[in-house]
C-alpha cells in the first residue's frame, strides 16, 4: 500500500501530497511541472518525505527571491531573516547556496551597493566601512573586494574633499580635520585628500 498520492487540490487548483495518515501538503506547480507528477501518483514514505523537502527548499527561494527583490542583501541577513519564516537551517543554507552559484545573491554586490550609498550622502575612511561591513556580516574577503575597488586614490581624494565640504559647514574650518579623523579617514587619506584644496 502506497504511503501517500497525489491529488489536485479542491479549492484552489492547485496539487498536494495527501498521506494516508498525517497533513497533506501543498504542491507547488513548478515543482509538480519539474519532477513530473502526476494526479493519483502513489508516493512511498521515502518519496513523500523527499517531495516534502524540495518543497519547503522551493518555498524558501521563492521567500528569498521576495527579499532579494527589494533590495541586495548578505547572505548573514537573508539566513536571519528566512529564520525567522521557521525554514530548517539545511533547507536554508542549500538555499543560499544555490543562490550564490546563480549569482542571485552577492555580499561584493552588497558592500558595493552600501559603500556607494553611504559615500554619497556621508563620506567615511576606508577603516570605518570596513567596520561598517563587518557589522553588516559582509564576508572579509567580500568587502575587501569592494573596498578595493571604491577606494582608489582619485576617490579617496574626492571622499576627502566631500566630507571637508561638509564638515566645514558644520564646525568651521578649525574642527574640521577633526571630523575627518572621527570619520575614520587616516592620517594618509586626509594628506592626500586636502592637498588639492590647499
Amino acid at each position: 500500500m502506497a504511503f501517500a498520492r497525489i491529488e489536485k487540490e479542491p479549492s484552489r487548483g492547485g496539487f498536494r501530497a495527501v498521506p494516508q495518515e498525517g497533513s497533506p501538503f501543498s504542491i507547488p506547480s513548478e515543482l509538480f511541472v519539474s519532477k513530473q507528477l502526476f494526479i493519483g501518483q502513489e508516493l512511498s514514505q521515502e518519496e513523500f518525505f523527499h517531495l516534502k523537502e524540495l518543497q519547503e527548499q522551493h518555498l524558501c527561494k521563492m521567500q528569498a527571491m521576495t527579499y532579494l527583490a527589494r533590495r541586495e542583501h548578505t547572505a548573514f541577513e537573508l539566513k536571519i531573516k528566512l529564520q525567522k519564516k521557521s525554514f530548517s537551517s539545511r533547507c536554508i543554507q542549500n538555499v543560499l547556496d544555490l543562490l550564490k552559484e546563480e549569482n542571485l545573491l552577492s555580499e561584493v554586490r552588497y558592500a558595493l551597493q552600501f559603500i556607494e550609498s553611504r559615500q554619497r550622502k556621508n563620506p567615511e575612511g576606508r577603516a570605518m566601512m570596513a567596520q561598517r561591513l563587518a557589522a553588516k556580516g559582509v564576508d572579509r574577503e567580500a568587502a575587501e573586494r569592494a573596498l578595493d575597488e571604491l577606494y582608489t586614490e582619485e576617490q579617496i581624494i574626492d571622499y576627502v574633499e566631500r566630507a571637508y565640504v561638509l564638515a566645514l559647514r558644520k564646525v568651521g574650518k578649525d574642527k574640521a580635520r577633526m571630523v575627518l579623523s572621527k570619520k575614520g579617514f587616516s592620517s594618509y587619506e586626509v594628506r592626500l585628500g586636502l592637498e588639492r584644496l590647499f
